[in-house]
């Protein structure tokens, strides 16, 4: 598959680089920056402006590209044994799921569960690569997997306007946190099965926020 914009591959180049398997260059870049490519021993080819195009499908790739392998799935088996878990209950925006991958890496959670497959190129492209580095499974039946997570001891959060305030939520050593999409939130059945609600106590008349952002606030709280 293929990735594209210069700071996608320089950030993956230093973090994931034995991912690469070729990289494409549609301009003339600076000797620093060509030396930092030929670090990654992986072969590089020059690229006309049409062909850049066509392997970005049209997106801004800033005459940086690069072929790298899929990102590896994990299994539900495996993400149940951690301490701190993602779950993301009908996100489809590719933008703040790569985000929310990246916050997951940052702060410390462990893995996220999917209940949806998403394009891997786009995931791999917002997240800057963090979908390398983070395990992540997918379980089309949520339901089943939170019986799962509760069956080997994982504790189940939900976001949720009528949650607890998450400053003050004295959270469980193993955990998991469940994400729904903005506007809907979670389903009732899901909610049914939380062992607790949270929500982000906020001011200025606003009562929602990015769920990127709110993902990246509960998990800083949640590792206190």
């Amino acid at each position: 598959m293929v990735v594209f914009g210069k700071q996608v591959v320089l950030h993956m180049l230093k973090n994931h680089p034995n991912k690469f398997q070729e990289i494409y260059l549609a301009k003339n870049i600076d000797s620093k920056t060509f030396s930092l490519l030929k670090s990654a021993h992986t072969p590089i080819v020059c690229l006309d402006f049409k062909k850049a195009q066509a392997l970005a499908k049209g997106g801004n790739h800033q005459g940086f590209l690069a072929k790298v392998a899929p990102p590896t799935l994990s299994e539900l088996a495996t993400l149940k044994t951690y301490d701190r878990l993602l779950v993301l209950c009908g996100l489809s925006d590719i933008g703040n799921v790569g985000a929310l991958f990246r916050s997951v890496a940052a702060l410390g959670f462990e893995g996220v569960v999917l209940d949806r497959p998403l394009p891997y190129e786009g995931l791999v492209r917002a997240s800057l690569g963090a979908l390398y580095g983070v395990p992540f499974c997918v379980c089309p039946n949520l339901l089943d997997a939170i019986c799962e997570l509760k069956g080997a001891g994982v504790v189940c959060y939900g976001a949720h306007l009528e949650g607890a305030d998450v400053r003050f939520v004295d959270f469980a050593p193993r955990l998991a946190v469940f994400l729904g999409a903005e506007g809907e939130g979670l389903s009732p059945k899901i909610l049914k099965k939380m062992d607790g609600l949270l929500h982000i106590c906020m001011q200025g008349g606003s009562n929602s926020l990015n769920v990127s952002v709110a993902g990246a606030i509960i998990m800083d709280r949640a590792r206190k």
